[in-house]
């Protein structure tokens, strides 16, 4: 059987080549992985003997054999070429181990030296091309042997000579090439049965059985492709929330979707979600047999907007493609969908993955939702249950999954883990998760898991030994003005004259120094072009924007001979409000553990605009119950932005749900408005809500609420000890937020005293997320020479005493890679040289870690004796943080204690003797806190 080995990627290849190895010679062949390696991709130290594939070869080594593994992406027609190509790769090797004089020669040297390639090279004689390197070898011994070339130049000669007794120490140089691997491959069934995914052409849901070689599989095979065909036209559409389509149809996500740019830790690797989730996935993933070093699976994590459940859908829309491609039990809709992925995949530089993953997305707000009561059962039963539905060939059993991701490679995105805001409820889904990797990790299984999640309130940094996190980036406004002329396109399908206008605004906005900071999501691109397109005006800041947005959705119904025209018509307010109080009521009950994907249902959405209606003194039970009837019946279809949604009422964006809840706090006494803002900011759930309602008052011209808010943010670390704000603010945070948002541009001095809170981030001692917060600060830094040369005047000024010398340190080192990524403007340059100095600056002695400091200030403060048992409780649970032996009833410990106002401030003012100096103390400790933040909060708000 011929085995299509050029459709293995590079690491794929080499885990292959890995798993032949064992498999012919034993668990004694040591795999180093990819990476720099010396060298030995593999190495085996003592006897081995080839010759169960080609028993005519058959051998014994003795001594140290060295294994390197040569994959040849683009394999040529003509086999010279190929020869060529190999002869290229051994030659570099061959220099490689002859260097002699380098600082870290490759030690020890082989004895045998054992080329595994997918290059197939032909036995003819003296043509061939095994016989054409092995010519090549002799020549490159008999250079490093011939005196007859030396000249007088000493340490010429000394070079040559030391290389020729290196490379003289290789006994033996041998080849693994295409031919032999097939035969090898033919020889492991084993080994080839878990690249089958890769090797094998027949259609995967056809031929399940063939492929496993389980029973159990087998019988499902109809179930897995009934759900497959049937997501691949459902799963794989997408939305505009766009109430001038009156049916919200549905897109398919290939006409739509861009790739995403991404970032990476550490700050400034720039590139993008398609191209790293298929480069990872074109691995094998499991955990005995991959390449890949560190963790395997991935967190994505991206602001409001910035299109993870979007680019989440084409991910696994490829892979479904890859698995159906090539089946003859799949309709036109079906092939079209299959044409048009691999089309927009080639447009963005990519292909369809080689390695066919078996793909699932789940929502974890609807798998929260839905399972309820049911979460402490398996996520696999969960997966089960829902496959089944999609079938009308029976069901299929959590156990019958399990041997099917036993025998196949899968792809499972979890997405919206945001969505999930109520902490017990949380937590046990980040468990089931977890437990299905670690599951799979144990049963060898070939998984790769992503999860989705916006990046302000993640803290729980899950099981990084298995995650990687990376963020979703701001779009270029290159990229920007692409996404929306493909968006206007598919909108306005074929309206040139419309269509170009909002490709001409999208242009002009992305030369303007204010508008062009709003193109950095697709949604806010989305947004800013139904704005133009409607002839509106655009404001350069976030709440505006999305304000515009509602208000110019109102007036295109108003132009329209519907009901929803009389409506807005006479009862304008009260739809607004209507809006506002729908907005408020699902944020709020969308943090709850039952309502992780909140909607009304149609009494509740009734009960609302009744006590609207009443509270004005009209008369919903009587001579106005018509009105009451109609606005109940525009929602049904579409009531500007509020439609039907999951069997009740509610907004397709959370984000234009999170705007409306803004406007509704908003509608309060500056007094209580500041108490309500207070409230909410520590809350992950209710930030964007908390962006909007600040926005607002921003959009106003109010100076007196500006200042409000600004003095809210600069003192809403003071008096928390709840929360041990001392030690662990919110406040610079929320200042650089507030500052990106864009609504105190047009305020220098209001910005500035942003600014200058928000620079303390720098003060911590390990700042949480610190590749964004100096995203936000370049950018500010880049809006002109004024702005740069504030912050520089602040860094030296107001961090230089303050800040934490390794944080500085870190920030220095990550600033030049975030400059390159931002394409920030040749004046901006050289942040990283400022925060150098700062750091090089003088500073305070470091405060160190003082456990008896902690403990006097226990005993020394004043406090009931009733406290005392609570107070010491909480601090108990604190060095159990320390001594990694935190429980849940730790947990409850410390937050009891926190939740009494005057333990609280005991706890506060003792744990300063030890958080700043002990930084894994502090991270920890901010993971632990960060449950207390989701702590529900709605039914608090109005009151």
């Amino acid at each position: 059987m011929k085995h299509e080995l050029q459709l293995l990627s590079p690491g794929a290849f080499q885990s292959m080549a890995a798993a032949l190895a064992i498999a012919e010679f034993g668990p004694g062949v040591q795999v180093m992985g990819a990476g720099k390696d010396g060298g030995r991709d593999l190495y085996f130290d003592g006897t081995l003997k080839f010759g169960s594939a080609d028993h005519s070869s058959a051998e014994a080594f003795a001594g140290y054999t060295v294994f390197q593994v040569k994959h040849h992406d683009k394999i040529s027609d003509l086999e010279t070429t190929n020869a060529s190509w190999l002869w290229g790769e051994v030659k570099k090797e061959l220099d490689a181990w002859a260097e002699w004089d380098k600082k870290d020669p490759r030690d020890p040297l082989p004895d045998q030296l054992v080329f595994i390639t997918n290059v197939a090279l032909t036995p003819v004689q003296n043509t061939g091309g095994h016989d054409a390197i092995r010519k090549n070898i002799k020549v490159y011994r008999d250079k490093l042997n011939d005196p007859s070339r030396d000249t007088d130049n000493q340490e010429a000669i000394l070079d040559r000579v030391q290389r020729r007794k290196r490379i003289a120490h290789i006994k033996t140089i041998r080849f693994w090439d295409g031919n032999q691997l097939d035969a090898l491959l033919s020889t492991h069934a084993d080994v080839r049965r878990r690249f089958d995914a890769f090797l094998t052409t027949s259609d995967v849901f056809t031929f399940i059985s063939e492929l496993t070689g389980n029973a159990a599989v087998k019988d499902s095979e109809q179930v897995l492709l009934d759900q497959a065909r049937t997501e691949l036209l459902s799963d794989g559409l997408v939305y505009f929330d766009d109430a001038g389509d009156r049916e919200n149809r549905g897109i398919p996500v290939h006409e739509v979707a861009i790739d995403l740019p991404v970032t990476f830790p550490g700050g400034g690797e720039r590139s993008t979600v398609l191209g790293h989730v298929l480069e990872r996935g074109d691995n094998l993933l499991a955990r005995d047999i991959t390449a890949v070093n560190g963790p395997r699976h991935i967190v994505l994590t991206g602001q409001p907007g910035n299109g993870k459940t979007t680019i989440s859908k084409l991910i696994v829309q490829a892979y479904r493609v890859a698995a159906l491609k090539g089946s003859t039990a799949l309709a036109a809709n079906h092939e079209a969908v299959l044409t048009g992925t691999e089309a927009v995949l080639r447009k963005l530089g990519h292909q369809l993955p080689r390695h066919r993953r078996w793909p699932l997305r789940i929502d974890l707000a609807h798998y929260a939702e839905e399972r309820g009561h049911k979460l402490d059962e398996s996520l696999m039963r969960y997966v089960a249950d829902r496959i089944s539905k999609k079938s009308n060939h029976g069901t299929i059993t959590p156990a019958t999954l399990t041997s099917w991701l036993r025998a196949w490679p899968w792809l499972v995105v979890f997405d919206g883990l945001d969505e999930v805001t109520e902490p017990e409820t949380r937590r046990t889904v980040i468990e089931r998760v977890v437990e299905f990797v670690n599951n799979a990790e144990g049963d060898r299984c070939d998984l790769l898991a992503v999860i989705t999640t916006r990046p302000v309130g993640y803290t729980e940094d899950i099981d990084p030994t298995s995650f990687e996190t990376v963020a979703l980036d701001d779009l270029t406004p290159a990229e920007a003005v692409a996404f929306g002329t493909k968006a206007a396109q598919v909108r306005l399908s074929g309206d040139e004259e419309r269509i170009g206008k909002v490709v001409i605004a999208l242009q002009n906005a992305a030369q303007d120094e204010n508008l062009g900071k709003l193109l950095r999501t697709p949604l806010q691109v989305l947004i800013l072009s139904i704005i133009v397109d409607g002839a509106g005006t655009i404001a350069p800041d976030r709440y505006s924007l999305f304000w515009s947005y509602y208000d110019t959705v109102v007036r295109r119904e108003r132009n329209k001979p519907t009901m929803v025209r009389t409506l807005l018509t006479k009862y304008e307010p009260f739809i607004h409000q209507l809006h506002e109080r729908a907005g408020l009521l699902l944020q709020q009950r969308s943090e709850t553990a039952d309502h992780s994907t909140a909607v009304l249902t149609e009494p509740e959405l009734r009960d609302i605009v009744w006590h609207i209606l009443d509270e004005a003194e009209f008369q919903p039970d009587g001579h106005h119950a018509d009105v009451l009837d109609s606005i109940i019946r525009s929602s049904t279809q579409r009531l500007v932005l509020i439609a039907p949604r999951n069997d009740g009422f509610g907004f397709d964006v959370r984000s234009l749900q999170e705007l409306m809840a803004a406007r509704r706090i908003s509608d309060a006494p500056l007094e209580m408005l500041l108490n309500r803002l207070r409230l909410l900011a520590p809350s992950p759930h209710w930030r964007n809500t908390w962006l909007f309602a600040t926005g607002k008052m921003f959009a106003e011209p109010r100076v007196h609420e500006h200042q409000a808010v600004v003095e809210l943010v600069e003192t809403i670390d003071q008096n928390a000890a709840e929360r041990l704000g001392k030690h662990l603010p919110i406040g610079p945070e929320l200042a650089l937020d507030v500052l990106d948002d864009g609504m105190a541009r047009a305020w220098p001095n209001w910005s500035r005293r942003f600014l200058a809170r928000g620079l303390h981030v720098l003060d911590a001692p390990s700042a949480f997320n610190l590749d964004l917060s100096l995203r936000i600060l370049l950018r500010y830094a880049d809006t002109g020479a004024e702005q740069r040369e504030v912050v520089v005047r602040m860094m030296r000024k107001d961090i230089s005493p303050t800040g934490n010398r390794l944080t500085l340190a870190s920030a220095a080192e990550m600033v030049p890679a975030i400059e390159r990524d931002l394409r920030v403007h040749e004046r901006t340059l050289g942040l990283g040289l400022v925060l150098d100095q700062v750091a090089r600056a003088p500073h305070p002695a470091p405060q160190g870690v003082d456990w008896e400091a902690f403990n006097d200030e226990l005993d020394t403060s004043p406090h009931s004796a009733a406290l005392d048992p609570v107070i010491r409780a909480g601090a108990a649970a604190l060095r159990a943080i320390k001594d990694d032996a935190f429980g849940e009833e730790h947990e409850a410990d410390l937050i009891t204690c926190l939740s009494v106002p005057a333990a609280a401030a005991v706890l506060n003012a003792a744990v300063g003797h030890v958080l700043p100096g002990d930084v894994s103390l502090f991270l920890q400790l901010r993971s632990v806190l960060a449950q207390r933040f989701r702590v529900p909060l709605g039914d608090r708000v109005l009151s």
